[in-house]
């Protein structure tokens, strides 16, 4: 390969917390221009990058023909999505970009929908013989209140969240007893019992919920990067402290047990490229499956420390480079994450 630039664009999420790590990542490679773009024209990323665009929102029937708009402009050769909303629209839209000669790091739409669906993701794992919360999917108050009544005789306190949503939005905690409120709760996660809750949700889900027991152990987060015709790459790292739901500190445990069950869980789905796998243990220390993220999680970055850059690594399997793969990982290796000031 020569010295000519390669224009890589990330079409969204310039702005987004995890952005900053992923274009010091595709740094590291001089050869490589950073294209970006977010719907806000002050997002941060934008003195990050090399180009920028402001941006229709994912949903928007604009969308698409922005991002091959800014493909033609740019000679973009690698489309990088880092956000949730936009992995469908252009998943739908492969073809059209293979046709104008720009890859895509994304996985097929069935993937995608499977994965996103937390409510079809729990059936699914459950039939695979994978560890998930005790709970289920719950469309309306009503059900809600009965499905609740039921797991509060088995466990002191349970969790909800939307099927369809990313990060700490829609979620709550449900407490059977009634529990002082100390300056140690945060405010998302305030518990409340089951009779506050129900005089703040609505009689009909505008997106159904699913609500589980809720699981006191060790966080983890597990990186997954899957590519045809190459072994799968498995990294767990433990979530110490979070911030908005967002890791800023943890450590790359080489958990044998996390590493076989996602590798399991990615490849038996149909997914591409980088994925995120979240788990949490039970009181015994038994992990069971939260989410999957099917996209490159803002926290990636991190791996840098570990010994490997997936964000990196993705772009180089697109454009058919090889890229080596260290035999060492960094395990036991400890990461904090901070914020830095930019200028605009």
């Amino acid at each position: 390969m020569n010295m000519e630039r390669i224009s890589v664009l990330i079409p969204s999420g310039a702005g987004a917390p995890g952005f900053a790590g992923i274009a010091a990542c595709l740094r590291e490679e001089p050869r490589l221009r950073l294209i970006s773009g977010d719907c806000n024209e002050q997002a941060y990323g934008k003195s990050l990058s090399d180009a920028f665009y402001a941006m229709p929102a994912s949903n928007s029937p604009h969308y698409i023909d922005r991002v091959l708009e800014i493909c033609q402009l740019e000679k973009v050769k690698v489309v990088l999505p880092i956000t949730t909303a936009e992995l469908l629209p252009l998943s739908e839209q492969r073809d059209v970009f293979v046709n104008a000669g720009v890859r895509l790091i994304i996985s097929p739409e069935k993937g995608i929908l499977e994965s996103n669906d937390k409510g079809l993701l729990h059936a699914w794992a459950q039939q695979i013989g994978i560890a998930v919360p005790e709970g289920k999917v719950c469309h309306n108050r009503n059900e809600f209140e009965e499905v609740a009544k039921d797991l509060l005789g088995r466990h002191a306190r349970l969790f909800f969240k939307p099927i369809l949503g990313n990060g700490s939005r829609g979620i709550g905690l449900i407490c059977r007893e009634v529990e002082p409120i100390t300056a140690a709760h945060k405010p998302e996660l305030m518990p409340l019992s089951l009779s506050e809750w129900m005089l703040r949700l609505p009689e009909a889900f505008e997106v159904p919920l699913l609500l589980t027991e809720y699981l006191p152990g060790k966080e983890y987060s597990v990186d997954v990067f899957v590519w045809p015709n190459t072994d799968t790459i498995v990294i767990p790292r433990s979530r110490d402290k979070m911030v908005a739901g967002i890791s800023v500190s943890g450590k790359f445990e080489k958990n044998e047990g996390l590493i076989t069950a996602s590798k399991a869980l990615v490849e038996s789905m149909d997914l591409q490229g980088p994925i995120g796998v979240q788990w949490r243990n039970n009181a015994s220390g038994i992990p069971h499956l939260l989410e999957i993220n099917p996209r490159l999680q803002g926290t990636t970055s991190a791996l840098r420390h570990a010994g490997l850059n997936i964000p990196l690594l993705a772009v180089m399997r697109a454009l058919g480079l090889e890229m080596d793969i260290p035999l060492n990982i960094h395990w036991n290796r400890g990461f904090t994450r901070h914020w830095q000031d930019v200028f605009l």
